[in-house]
């Protein structure tokens, strides 16, 4: 549920309203999405309740291409709920209910998948997923609440069961215990590979035991909503990775992807794969490279 204001309220004030709209949202779901209009055929595995349904966003997600085989929808169970407060600026607060996205363990799919993406779930569920289903690449975004409740468990995870952890800043800090992001590469090791920072407005760094990757963010035009646009980002990042083998060009696709997206409001605003194309092609983010240990 989203709420258009002028500005966020402090504790006691009341912000008037300007717009008001619901839509569907979730990170997985948004992923899925934006994984779908770049030309893949994603799963979603999530439980939700009835009303989703009701409501129709459901037959929205199929609309989008998005396989429901492996979501289950509860009569008894609120689905997942986020209340988004957004200004004019592209500033919001969130308020979040899980509901039936606890229910959620990891072991609901089976079988064989080019890419499996784990979002905003603990480290117990990446690491069934790495048990019950065989993927050719694994990202794995922890989410604020993981980071901050068990650091260590997250990393431990990831170095077992994933080949890229996906962070903000903010989630970066409590699993380095710094900004400094050449920390980064201490935490690779067993499967982890990769370790990818989202930094908003100032683009993304991807880090690798030789190399970090710096991509400047891709200005599409005014900032609307920038609900869902790290999701729209790894979305990107995976499908252009698998796609082409290339982290430069990953993070091209995907610096455009989510700058595109944060121009229009709604959390599953993903621009197609060919208004990703057409801007890698005219007009494609600067990405800067720097060895481990030069410049």
């Amino acid at each position: 549920m989203y709420i258009v204001v002028e500005s966020l309220p402090g504790p006691d004030e009341n912000a008037i309203a300007r717009d008001a709209y619901i839509g569907p949202g979730g990170a997985a779901a948004n992923y899925a999405v934006a994984a779908a209009r770049l030309g893949d055929q994603p799963y979603l595995v999530a439980h939700t309740g009835r009303l989703l349904e009701e409501l129709g966003i459901t037959a929205r997600l199929r609309r989008e291409g998005v396989s429901l085989d492996y979501v289950k929808i509860h009569d008894d169970q609120m689905p997942g709920l986020v209340i988004v407060l957004v200004t004019a600026g592209g500033e919001r607060t969130m308020i979040t209910m899980r509901g039936a996205n606890n229910l959620l363990r990891g072991d609901e799919a089976q079988g064989s998948f080019n890419v499996a993406h784990v979002a905003s779930r603990g480290p117990d569920v990446l690491q069934r997923v790495c048990s019950s289903v065989a993927a050719d690449f694994t990202s794995y975004d922890p989410g604020a609440s993981n980071t901050s409740r068990y650091p260590d468990k997250v990393v431990e995870a990831a170095r077992k069961c994933s080949d890229i952890l996906v962070l903000n800043r903010a989630e970066y800090r409590h699993i380095a215990g710094t900004n400094n992001i050449d920390v980064a590469r201490d935490l690779l090791g067993g499967r982890l590979r990769m370790i990818l920072v989202k930094r908003g407005a100032e683009g993304a760094v991807l880090v690798t035991a030789e190399e970090a990757y710096i991509v400047e963010a891709y200005r599409a035009g005014q900032v609307v909503d920038t609900t869902g646009a790290g999701d729209v980002f790894i979305a990107a990042f995976n499908v252009y990775l698998l796609r082409t083998g290339d982290p430069a060009k990953a993070l091209q696709a995907a610096s455009i992807a989510a700058g595109i997206k944060v121009t229009r409001r709604g959390a599953q605003s993903a621009p197609s794969r060919e208004e990703v194309e057409r801007a890698l092609r005219t007009n494609p983010p600067r990405v800067a490279r720097r060895r481990r240990g030069g410049g």
